[in-house]
């Protein structure tokens, strides 16, 4: 690998090789292959990419969301209002050709910088995130998500908390 050509870009559904991209879930591998073009025509969310040329190391995908204040730690000062915005993280992927490296800390910490460039512009509070399994929750927990009170695969990371990790 040539890390001069490795780089985090948008998506490019015709540049980036989607099709050899194998993270060992089949619903993240299928996502990217079939329906993330989709999903970004219709602009229901942005995926960006860790590559070498072609080849996609890792993924995210990075949409708008609210949540319930009831739902959020007691903690998380929210104010008054009964939905609460924030950015889903709704999935990070890195190739099997790749894990164990270091990349899923750099699509994270990448995330981060995304979610407080877009709270600099609009209102939000933090992160969203989606856990598909104990392994990932733990994953992000490491980075200290906290699972909301009424799921324990859905987790939060307010945007004060981003600013300590980065």
């Amino acid at each position: 690998m040539d890390s001069n050509k490795v780089e985090f870009a948008a998506l490019d559904p015709k540049g980036h090789d989607r099709k050899s991209f194998d993270c060992g879930v089949p619903a993240l591998n299928l996502y990217l292959q079939r329906y993330a073009n989709q999903d970004l025509k219709r602009s229901l969310t942005r995926i960006y990419v860790l590559a070498d040329g072609p080849s996609i190391i890792g993924y995210y995908s990075i949409s708008a969301h609210s949540v319930r204040r009831d739902h959020l730690p007691d903690d998380v000062q929210a104010g008054p209002y009964g939905d609460i915005p924030f950015l889903l993280l709704g999935r990070l992927a890195v190739d099997r050709r790749w894990q164990g490296q270091g990349y899923g800390d750099a699509l994270i910490v990448h995330a981060f910088d995304t979610t407080r460039k877009a709270a600099s512009q609009i209102g939000i509070l933090g992160m969203i995130v989606e856990a598909k399994n104990e392994k990932a929750a733990a994953f992000y927990e490491g980075f200290g998500f906290r699972r909301l009170a009424v799921t324990t695969n859905r987790l939060v990371l307010p945007i004060t908390a981003m600013d300590s990790l980065l």
